[in-house]
């Protein structure tokens, strides 16, 4: 089977992927409470790549609230909260705050109960949240929107804006990237675009371009960037893809231990995270292909443009007009 088929992005969907969302995401993302264990972990640990792959939600509600300049307590809601791992570490490093999560997971729900969420909620966030207008001081989402059809997204992004205050604003980390999904076979099992929706859900990857489209109407761009920038990558996923190429991974496998590991990624995460602070300074807080000024230098150019293309994820920071 490998008769390919032409889809316009709205015709890009589960259905078509002989996917029922309903059944595939109620136990894949019900992860074991972390109540006890968020803000002991080691220092090692907090400057890995994948535990920073956070650090801006923390960093723009730490903002948020400075900015407010009262110790009133703050509504924040997570969208697509899963079992609460990230609600459950926002909330140890930010605890004045009063947490809400919604997710489609009954069971997801029933873990997030347990990770310190104030207000939770099992409920289809596809087409509209489950709360009044102008509620919410501050809206997040984390590693949820590649998860949502793209015929989808528009009504979501509306939704957040409804339930946010004026003023209030937002974080979303959020896959990005390029996938082919118009020119696949959704039902040949050995198709490797198949194969990616079925490896995690991630129906809705497009670029950070295409994702800042569809914010732009309903709030003010803050900060939108690649995490992490190109060729950075977490380790586990460096040798499992050989993204820096087969004999990399081969000379790693001679060291390969849970603590080089670990050294690797904090030095991944260290590296990432200078050339990231070094071109919001030439350029701005926000990296895109599209914002970035040309310099006339091709080869440079060039240089700049595959770093922005980042790694699979992106941080955007918002604000309700």
């Amino acid at each position: 089977m490998n008769d390919r088929v032409s889809l316009t992005k709205d015709e890009v969907t589960y259905e078509r992927f002989e996917l029922n969302p309903a059944e595939y995401y109620e136990n894949r993302f019900a992860h074991t409470p972390v109540k006890t264990v968020v803000g002991k972990e080691s220092l090692a640990t907090k400057q890995t790549i994948i535990f920073q792959k956070s650090a801006a939600l923390h960093e723009a509600l730490h903002n948020f609230i400075a900015e407010r300049g009262n110790n009133e307590t703050i509504k924040v809601l997570e969208i697509g909260c899963g079992s609460g791992t990230i609600g459950a570490r926002l909330k140890a490093y930010v605890p004045h705050i009063e947490l809400y999560g919604v997710d489609m997971s009954a069971t997801c729900i029933e873990v997030a109960k347990q990770n310190d969420f104030d207000h939770v909620i099992a409920y289809d966030v596809v087409t509209s949240l489950p709360y009044e207008s102008n509620y919410f001081d501050f809206v997040y989402t984390m590693d949820f929107f590649g998860h949502v059809e793209f015929r989808s997204k528009d009504q979501i992004i509306a939704e957040i804006h409804r339930v946010t205050k004026p003023g209030g604003q937002g974080f979303h980390g959020i896959e990005m990237g390029y996938v082919n999904y118009m020119n696949c076979n959704p039902k040949d099992p050995d198709d490797i675009v198949r194969k990616y929706v079925y490896m995690e859900g991630h129906i809705g990857i497009e670029t950070l371009d295409d994702i800042l489209m569809r914010f732009n109407p309903h709030f003010d761009i803050i900060g939108a960037y690649p995490w992490p920038i190109r060729p950075m990558l977490n380790i586990n996923n460096i040798l499992t893809s050989e993204f820096w190429g087969k004999e990399f991974c081969e000379a790693f496998a001679e060291i390969d231990s849970f603590n080089s590991r670990q050294a690797a990624d904090m030095v991944i995460q260290h590296c990432s995270q200078y050339l990231l602070n070094s071109l919001r300074d030439i350029y701005g807080n926000i990296l895109t292909p599209a914002s970035v000024a040309k310099s006339g230098n091709s080869k440079l150019d060039a240089w700049i443009e595959y770093l922005i293309q980042g790694s699979g994820f992106a941080k955007i920071t918002t604000r309700k007009r």
